[in-house]
């Protein structure tokens, strides 16, 4: 059988009760195709990502990132209008793809420094070949694991999920070794936890194989932390959603 001809990233641009999907993709592989995390301002949708502001740290502690952005191009984007820097939205992003393929087993996503999928460095900054400042994290920022968080529902479907919270707000310090199975109907954990995105040290993975040639959505969202620890730079790690298919 044939593998997926569209696997892309939707995000929304409505609200979480009314969330807007439809031609706002990320398709893999496609050039000035990626998302953005900024600060609360000098951010926008015809800004490129060499002028794109840098987020400041913490001077103690650690911070949420408080804006998420989609571009299709370099200076074309919208913003993620739901992400909000904690628990409190559940229309936010979504793996969908089309009715050309067969996953043979549940598929997981995770985030690594880039695309040669290397495991991170758990805790080490600042960063070495192949690891990155985010997906490392930091031993007292973090406890060692990713300073990005992400839940995701435990079903794949093809309508919206009931909006509002997506269970506990995750802390920095967030995050669980190995995997996270996804919880039937329900976020991570049974609508507990989150998860810490580093590579295969701490994933999540779906609860179950999706319908063979079905065109379907997997819902998902994530926090982006920054804290006084964190190696400063440009850091452009990547999101990989991993399955096998017939």
């Amino acid at each position: 059988m044939s593998d997926f001809t569209t696997i892309n990233l939707q995000y929304n641009t409505g609200t979480d009760a009314s969330p807007v999907w439809t031609g706002t993709v990320v398709a893999f592989n496609t050039a000035n195709n990626e998302i953005r995390y900024g600060p609360s301002s000098g951010t926008g949708a015809t800004v490129g990502s060499a002028s794109w502001p840098f987020v400041t740290r913490p001077t103690s502690g650690t911070a949420t990132v408080p804006q998420l952005w989609a571009f299709t191009g370099d200076t074309t984007g919208l913003q993620v209008a739901t992400y909000s820097g904690d628990n409190t939205k559940a229309n936010v992003l979504r793996w969908n793809w089309d009715a050309t393929g067969t996953m043979v087993a549940a598929p997981n996503f995770t985030m690594y420094a880039n695309t040669t999928h290397t495991a991170p460095s758990a805790g080490t900054q600042p960063p070495g070949t192949n690891n990155d400042a985010i997906t490392n994290g930091q031993g007292t920022d973090t406890s060692s694991t990713s300073y990005m968080k992400y839940n995701a529902w435990g079903s794949f479907q093809t309508t919206n999920i009931t909006a509002g919270s997506v269970g506990t707000n995750p802390s920095a310090t967030t995050g669980t070794a190995g995997a996270i199975t996804c919880t039937v109907a329900d976020w991570i954990n049974t609508h507990g936890a989150w998860q810490s995105a580093q590579g295969l040290i701490e994933y999540i993975v779906a609860a179950s194989t999706p319908a063979a040639t079905t065109a379907n959505d997997w819902p998902w969202t994530c926090v982006l932390f920054t804290g006084q620890n964190q190696t400063t730079g440009t850091w452009t790690p990547v999101w990989t959603l991993t399955y096998t298919y017939a």
